[in-house]
């Protein structure tokens, strides 16, 4: 649980931050890079300036010029106790700081196949 849904999160934040404000947390028009050295990074034209981070546009957008993914934060349904998911969660400063920021929300899928959302310090909230 813990290390699936950290990576997860790593890569959905690129996605998220990329398509939220692609000038800062995305690296614009992949057309108009330069590769620095290999493997650090790429520079936008030939002036220089910051780093470029994040996807392109062109990796956002399919033709149509819409949207690939929709701009969510990530949600991981587990059918699992609840307790065991707050000891893990408890046990991971990763983890916790995801699931307490809300940038990770953790749904537990009940034995009798209800939603419960988990909120800071173990609260579980009935969704559905």
């Amino acid at each position: 649980m813990t290390l699936i849904n950290i990576v997860a999160n790593w890569i959905n934040m690129q996605y998220y931050g990329s398509i939220v404000d692609n000038q800062r947390q995305g690296c614009g028009n992949k057309v108009l890079h330069n590769v620095v050295r290999g493997t650090i990074g790429v520079l936008e034209g030939n002036g220089g300036g910051d780093l470029r981070i994040g996807l392109s546009e062109q990796s956002l957008r399919d033709s149509n010029g819409g949207l690939q993914h929709e701009p969510l934060r990530l949600s991981a349904f587990i059918e699992a106790p609840t307790e065991v998911m707050d000891r893990i969660i408890g046990n991971s400063t990763i983890l916790g700081q995801l699931v307490d920021n809300r940038w990770l929300t953790i749904v537990q899928i009940a034995p009798d196949g209800s939603l419960l959302e988990r909120r800071a310090q173990n609260q579980w909230v009935l969704m559905c």
